[in-house]
């Protein structure tokens, strides 16, 4: 055996020992309570010391001299919530990203349906033929179509009409006169 396991055994076996007996004391009983004396008390030869007992002992109470703090004010805490940010809430320098503004798109004619077949010069009246899928029309200035749609000005090369429900004005190209 090494002196290193010596020397841990020998600890080993002090520590068993204090362990189990203590050897200063003289019995392995519990001591009794013993109550203490402020100094003017024992400065006094008039009074006779009094031994108390372990179950005789009692504790001395602290009287309250006067109400505790609060520590919070319920509405004080509710106002600091709502001003500050929570003390471990996430902090970020950089600057908050610009607020997106939704562009609000102004509703727009639909494109023109129909399709423009030809012109006609009679009395002094500029006609216009259109067609719509199996439907073909001839409309003169200030003729309206479907409803929808008003004929406002026929001037070659242009042929300009006006949405109705929104009130806008559309350019059609077509063509020269021959």
């Amino acid at each position: 055996m090494s002196l290193r396991w010596l020397f841990l055994l020998a600890a080993l076996a002090v520590t068993a020992w204090f362990s189990v007996g203590n050897p200063d004391s003289t019995d392995g009983g519990v001591s009794e309570a013993v109550l203490r004396s402020t100094p003017g008390e024992a400065s006094s030869a008039s009074r006779p010391a009094v031994k108390a007992t372990a179950t005789e002992a009692s504790l001395i109470r602290l009287k309250v001299r006067q109400a505790p703090y609060p520590l919070f004010d319920a509405a004080a805490v509710a106002d600091m919530a709502e001003k500050e940010a929570p003390i471990f809430h996430p902090q970020s320098w950089t600057p908050p990203p610009p607020k997106v503004v939704a562009k609000v798109e102004l509703p727009k004619a639909p494109p023109w349906p129909y399709v423009y077949l030809g012109q006609q010069l009679s009395n002094g009246e500029r006609w216009v033929y259109l067609t719509r899928g199996e439907e073909t029309r001839a409309v003169k200035k200030g003729q309206i179509l479907d409803v929808t749609y008003r004929v406002d000005e026929i001037e070659p090369p242009n042929l300009s009409v006006t949405y109705l429900p929104l009130n806008e004005v559309q350019t059609v190209t077509i063509g020269t006169f021959k």
